[in-house]
């Protein structure tokens, strides 16, 4: 045999070795994976808000600063009153600093000039409360001020549960038990028995309004509404044993 076909052989040889050897990774691999299995576990809980926040915006146009500093001074009492009347622990409103912009007038063409026409005079009022009912009918009585000639903006509220990170270490307990029960299911339908755990994966929360099916990548946290469902996934690899 010459050295031309001594070296064909041997290339095949060593390809059939390779190739053998590949198989037989494949097939163990295949085995361990067969040893595994893969389930998630599931736990939601309806919740209730006990903490609310509100913002609410007025502001006020004027030719000159003290005119617009008297406006918005005046529009600041009124809020203030109108919380007061509703029960609102003067403690519990918080009004942030001034601001101010500047309006241009424009030119024929519609061009910025340099010359002030209005200031612009802006403040805002925040509460915060565990009367989160109280706030909630706030926020969305305050309106009437604009029939006074106030001009403001009211945000919709900000609902949570301060308790919300005990709540998810709770829902993790049960989601994690949720997934053993179906692993546990699977393996004693395969005739075999739930081992011990190889790998373990926390999936984010969904905090959704009650009812809703939405869903993130990122998770959800809904402070829209007063009531909420939040859900917890957790992925479990266990062994199963013969």
């Amino acid at each position: 045999m010459n050295k031309g076909a001594m070296f064909l052989l041997g290339a095949t040889l060593a390809l059939g070795f390779a190739w053998s050897a590949n198989m037989i990774s494949n097939a163990m691999v295949r085995m361990r994976q067969q040893n595994l299995i893969r389930v998630k576990g599931v736990a939601e809980q309806k919740i209730k808000s006990n903490w609310a926040s509100w913002q609410c915006e007025f502001w006020c146009k004027a030719a000159n600063l003290r005119e617009g500093y008297e406006v918005l001074s005046k529009s600041k009492d009124a809020v203030r009153a109108f919380l007061e009347s509703k029960g609102i622990i003067v403690d519990n409103i918080a009004f942030q600093p001034i601001s101010i912009e500047l309006e241009y007038q424009a030119d024929e063409k519609g061009h910025k000039t340099n010359f002030i026409q209005f200031y612009v005079l802006r403040q805002y009022v925040m509460l915060e409360s565990a009367d989160i009912l109280k706030i909630d009918a706030v926020s969305k009585e305050i309106t009437d001020l604009i029939k006074q000639g106030i001009e403001l903006r009211s945000n919709s509220p900000m609902f949570v549960n301060t308790d919300i990170e005990s709540i998810k270490i709770d829902l993790l307990g049960k989601a994690t038990k949720n997934a053993y029960e179906r692993a546990d299911i699977l393996a004693k339908n395969s005739n075999g028995k739930v081992g011990t755990l190889s790998s373990a994966s926390q999936g984010v929360f969904q905090i959704t309004p009650v009812n809703s099916t939405d869903v993130s990548d990122d998770g959800n946290y809904d402070t829209s509404t007063i009531e909420k469902t939040i859900k917890a996934i957790v992925t479990l690899e266990f062994q199963v044993e013969k």
